[in-house]
């Protein structure tokens, strides 16, 4: 799955400028992964779930099953095996719920 992040207009309180998403909303491909592209500027996401995180990187050469080269993207792998790449230009804060 490819998610695309705009970013919010200048004219926009910060509150209204992030998005929230729950990973467990955000479909993954058949291998598990996610991909986040931003729109070119700045943009914020906050994520949300109760999976820890495992590792974070920068992605070696790869394509996604969807066809997205993920080269050079930041990604991050949670404990149930869930992979998200992220472009440079999305700001991810991660908000860790224990449950």
């Amino acid at each position: 799955m490819a998610v695309k992040v705009m970013a919010a207009k200048a004219d926009l309180s910060n509150d209204e400028m992030n998005v929230t998403l729950q990973l467990s909303d955000m479909l993954p491909d058949a291998n598990g992964e996610i991909v986040i592209m931003g729109d070119g500027g700045d943009s914020h996401l906050n994520i949300v779930t109760d999976l820890r995180l495992l590792e974070t990187g920068i992605a070696a050469a790869h394509t996604t099953e969807g066809g997205v080269q993920v080269e050079g993207l930041t990604y991050w792998v949670f404990e149930d095996g869930t992979k998200v790449y992220h472009s440079h230009d999305v700001l991810i804060h991660l908000d860790h719920q224990v449950l």
